[in-house]
């Protein structure tokens, strides 16, 4: 247990509730405190809980300048994001915003109040090749590797999701699913396009998803990548606080019937036992649960942002995922569906497109040997 995530850790739950005690900062390290904020992209609750904290006056700096650079990355998403509705609007392009402004907003009340790495907006399916095209045409640049050059290899692309730079710097995913395939959740079962919400931004009128999808897409994309950031657990104990009128039945039923209920219980339980946020719903009990949480929490509080090895991962969601079958699923999407980084090496014409799937596990063998 480190000194710098215990008090990070702290410093988040004051932020969530400003009469949270807070630990004694004068043996902090603050550049090992900051770089770790920074991490996992809670610098604007970091910045909020120390308002009437004692900060040594270069650490003080420095926050201030970090999250002034975040508040500023933050506004630029929210105008990327507004000229994406206009673009996608003006094209008859139907579009949903995920995570990013939007979701700062809602949890928040500002769109600079939660970090985001990137813009991510969802589109459907038949709509990829035209979306593509408005955005190159309209001078995105595309930051993808294709199997092979045509209009439709986009569709090819591992997790179903395009990458983007828009001219003003700004990287935006265009998904067409909300989950990757190979990972189980409880979109299997759930059209996130039937129940939709409509918000304002920048006096554009932007779909985003209905509370009860947004909750089950936080679980899943968080606990998928074994909640690495501070910050995704934090939205989800701050999503129950700005909802209190969820239908949990709702959320129950869609995540049971895709066998995906574990996700849900493990992140919410997550959430209130790091924030002490209160659950207005007592999920169905899960013995799997427990040892989830305690392998995030033991890492979250010793190895603070520590790159999580491919090997823990993968075992932490086979615990994760409630059946074989989904197991065996996600493990041959993991190591056989073909990503980008196969395509750069082969290049292979479109008749050959299987060879991928075979090379992908000699190619990450290859990886890890050398590695070691």
């Amino acid at each position: 247990m480190t000194v710098e995530a215990t008090f990070l850790l702290s410093s988040v739950r004051r932020f969530l509730d400003p009469a949270a005690p807070i630990p004694d900062p004068e043996k902090i390290d603050w550049p090992s405190l900051l770089d770790l904020a920074q991490a996992h992209g809670v610098i604007p609750m970091l910045h909020a809980a120390l308002q009437n904290v004692s900060v040594p006056d270069t650490a003080a700096a420095q926050l201030r300048s970090t999250f002034e650079n975040s508040v500023r990355w933050s506004l630029a998403q929210a105008g990327e994001l507004a000229r994406l509705a206009e673009l996608f609007d003006k094209f008859g392009i139907p579009m949903v915003a995920l995570k990013g402004p939007m979701l700062s907003q809602y949890l928040y009340g500002d769109p600079a109040s939660r970090a985001s790495v990137d813009v991510d907006v969802l589109v459907k399916s038949e709509d990829v090749v035209q979306a593509r095209d408005a955005l190159l045409a309209n001078g995105y640049h595309g930051t993808n590797a294709l199997p092979w050059n045509s209009t439709s290899a986009c569709l090819r692309l591992r997790g179903d999701e395009m990458s983007f730079v828009s001219p003003l710097g700004v990287s935006v995913d265009v998904h067409w699913r909300l989950v990757p395939p190979h990972f189980a959740s409880a979109f299997d079962k759930t059209d996130p396009w039937q129940s939709l919400r409509v918000a304002s931004l920048a006096g554009h009128q932007v779909q985003i998803l209905a509370p009860e999808a947004q909750l089950l897409f936080l679980c899943a994309h968080g606990a998928k990548h074994m909640f690495e950031r501070l910050g995704w657990i934090c939205d989800i104990a701050r999503f129950m606080v700005v909802t209190p009128d969820l239908d949990w039945n709702l959320i129950v039923s869609d995540a049971q019937q895709a066998h995906a209920l574990r996700q849900v219980s493990f992140s919410v339980r997550l959430a209130t036992d790091l924030f002490g946020i209160r659950s207005s719903v007592e999920l169905p009990s899960d013995p799997s649960v427990e040892p989830l949480i305690i392998s995030v929490r033991t890492r979250l509080l010793a190895a603070g942002s520590a790159e999580i090895s491919a090997l823990v991962s993968t075992r932490f969601i086979l615990r994760l995922l409630e059946r074989k079958n989904h197991q065996v699923r996600f493990l041959f999407g993991e190591f056989f569906t073909p990503s980008e980084a196969e395509y750069r090496v082969l290049r292979l014409p479109p008749w050959f497109h299987f060879l991928y799937y075979p090379f992908r596990p000699v190619r990450l063998a290859w990886k890890h040997t050398m590695s070691r």
